[in-house]
């Protein structure tokens, strides 16, 4: 049975989506009143479309993204919540959460809102999509892909793209909409 779903997954990740779960929105911010109660935010796992970012800096840059929407004012159900989460549905990969609707996810972390993403490859290309439990798109990039301008060196055992991708995500979260009272 896993196996069928892990195919189904694959079969309708391949279709231009943020995963399996959403389709991918242009950049777009939703007006004021739509963000009204969006207080606590659940950051999936990113779906991962390289083969060069390891489980390794996928898990830091969860962290990170964790902390940068913190940073905008908003609660963020933690990692470990998440984590659970996908142990107990025996998920492998962050597109097998598509099966669950957004109002499933925020109902399952006690959450307003649900933070999508996805790292492609191209050094670095990501998107992301912010989603109300009612599937109110309140905040998402499209693709976006990050000039060599914005990239700073660092130091270490980084594979290039997870260098830039660190740097990228800063840049891209930068856009979120801080909450307000």
């Amino acid at each position: 049975m896993r196996f069928a779903i892990a195919i189904l997954v694959l079969a309708v990740g391949c279709q231009a989506n943020v995963g399996v779960h959403r389709k991918l929105k242009p950049e777009q911010v939703a007006a004021a009143d739509a963000w009204k109660g969006v207080a606590r935010i659940a950051v999936m796992p990113p779906d991962n479309w390289t083969t060069d970012v390891g489980l390794e800096y996928i898990t830091w840059y969860r962290a990170v993204v964790n902390e940068l929407v913190r940073e905008k004012g908003y609660e963020v159900a933690s990692l470990a919540e998440v984590n659970r989460f996908f142990r107990k549905n025996k998920f492998s990969v962050a597109g097998e959460a598509g099966i669950y609707s957004a109002a499933d996810l925020t109902k399952q972390f006690g959450v307003d809102a649900i933070l999508y993403w996805a790292i492609t490859a191209g050094g670095p290309r990501m998107m992301f999509l912010l989603e109300k439990a009612d599937g109110t798109a309140l905040w998402s990039t499209g693709d976006v892909g990050l000039a060599l301008g914005y990239v700073a060196p660092v130091r270490g055992g980084f594979n290039p793209d997870d260098k830039e991708i660190a740097l990228a995500l800063g840049e891209i979260l930068r856009a979120l909409p801080p909450r307000t009272p």
